[in-house]
């Protein structure tokens, strides 16, 4: 079965219930969505893999119109176009990540933006789950 963003049932369904983290990436940064993708599910996170296509800007856009986390991975290998960029909301539930020296698209930098480059797993990993899933209590018996 295909589901189509543009579908309103798409869109109350997945804004019913637990949605996954959605992870937009570049096909050529694949190695990358896929630790990020392992990392999230290791901390409890549902993740949604969504390589970016032609329709990436609406899809992105549909999923941050209710409560979803967005992760946009950005690198230099990224071929979205300034216009694609300008069309997605900047919501508290987004976050850009870059993964090269480039740095995030104009139109996405009022999101949250953080790099992963030059960074070892280690500190990639805390920058990453710090960010989705906000500061942890070290006092927590929870945590």
């Amino acid at each position: 079965m295909v589901v189509d963003a543009r579908c309103p049932m798409w869109n109350a369904l997945r804004h019913a219930g637990d949605v996954p983290v959605l992870l937009s990436y570049t096909p050529a940064d694949s190695v990358w969505a896929q630790w990020i993708n392992g990392s999230l599910q290791a901390a409890g996170h549902a993740v949604e893999m969504v390589p970016a296509a032609v329709d990436f800007a609406h899809r992105l856009a549909v999923a941050l119109s209710g409560p979803d986390k967005v992760i946009i991975l950005v690198s230099a290998e990224h071929r979205a176009s300034d216009n694609e960029w300008a069309r997605l909301p900047i919501t508290k539930t987004l976050t850009v990540f870059c993964l090269d020296a480039v740095p995030a698209p104009a139109a996405l930098r009022a999101a949250t933006c953080k790099s992963l480059h030059d960074l070892d797993e280690e500190e990639a990993l805390e920058v990453l789950l710090t960010t989705i899933q906000g500061p942890q209590n070290p006092f927590s018996r929870t945590s």
